[in-house]
C-alpha cells in the first residue's frame, strides 16, 4: 500500500520535471533502441534569421550607392576557340580585330552599334570598361610613357615642367650632347677599365666568348665508379668503348 502511494506521488513530479520523451526506432540491427528529441539547434530554426544579417546589409549597401557612370571606351580580348563558330560571328571578329590572336586586347568605343555587334559573340569575348584613374593625357608626348593594365586601367605619367634654372641647364647640356655625336657619352675612365680586367683574369674568364666550355664525359672520370674498372672482379673482362 506504502509502495503505491509512493509511485502516485512521484508519477506528477516526474511529468512536471517534463523529461525528454523515449521514441521507439527500429534497427536492423537492434531491435528496439530509444532515441531521444533533440533541442532545436540555432541555425535549423526557421524563426532565427541572424544568419542572413550579412546578406541584408550588402543589399541595403547596394541600393544607396550612386549608379555607375558608363565608360567611354571598351577593353575586349577573346578568351574562346572560333573554329567551330558560324561564319557570322566569325565576322564580328574579324572586323574588330579579335579573330588571329587570342587574349590579344583591343579598345573600342562604347556606342550601340558596337555593343549589339559584341552581343553576338559575348560568349567568346571579355569586355572590360576602360578607366583613367591618373586622368587624361594632357601632351602628346604623355602618350609615350603610357601603357593599359590588364583589368582596364589606363595608366598616364605626366611630365613635370619645372621652369627652373637647374633643370633648364641640365636639358641644355644633354641636349648638346645629343648634337655632337663625335663626343662619346659613354666612355669609360681608365680605373673603371683596370677593374673590369682583373675581374676577368680572376674569374678565369679570359676570351671566355670565343672559346666555350665543351664537356665531354666519360665512364669513371672521377675514379670512384668501381664497376667500370673490374675492381672486386665484377666486369672485369669488359673494356672501355671510347
Amino acid at each position: 500500500m506504502a509502495a503505491s502511494l509512493t509511485v502516485g506521488k512521484l508519477i506528477p513530479l516526474l511529468s512536471a520535471l517534463r523529461l525528454p520523451q523515449l521514441l521507439q526506432v527500429r534497427n536492423h540491427r537492434v531491435a528496439l533502441r530509444p532515441k531521444r528529441k533533440r533541442p532545436i539547434q540555432k541555425w535549423f530554426d526557421p524563426a532565427d534569421k541572424s544568419w542572413a544579417e550579412p546578406i541584408l546589409k550588402y543589399q541595403q549597401e547596394k541600393e544607396c550607392r550612386p549608379p555607375a557612370e558608363p565608360s567611354l571606351l571598351h577593353m575586349v580580348y577573346r578568351i574562346k576557340d572560333h573554329y567551330t563558330r558560324p561564319y557570322w560571328e566569325k565576322d564580328v571578329l574579324k572586323e574588330f580585330g579579335l579573330f588571329e590572336k587570342s587574349y590579344n586586347p583591343v579598345v573600342l568605343k562604347n556606342t550601340p552599334e558596337i555593343n549589339e555587334k559584341l552581343r553576338s559573340v559575348q560568349h567568346l569575348i571579355r569586355i572590360k570598361p576602360v578607366t583613367f584613374p591618373y586622368g587624361l593625357p594632357k601632351d602628346e608626348e604623355d602618350y609615350k610613357h603610357s601603357y593599359l593594365r590588364f583589368n582596364g586601367e589606363f595608366v598616364v605619367r605626366h611630365r613635370i615642367n619645372d621652369q627652373s634654372d637647374e633643370i633648364a641647364q641640365a636639358w641644355s647640356e644633354v641636349k648638346l650632347v645629343e648634337d655632337n655625336p663625335s663626343e662619346d657619352i659613354w666612355k669609360m675612365d681608365k680605373e673603371t677599365v683596370q677593374n673590369e680586367t682583373r675581374r676577368i683574369l680572376q674569374t678565369y674568364q679570359l676570351s671566355s666568348e670565343y672559346f666555350k666550355v665543351k664537356h665531354v664525359y666519360k665512364y669513371n672520370q672521377d675514379g670512384k665508379e668501381f664497376r667500370y674498372k673490374g675492381e672486386h672482379g665484377v666486369a672485369s673482362t669488359r673494356q672501355d668503348w671510347y
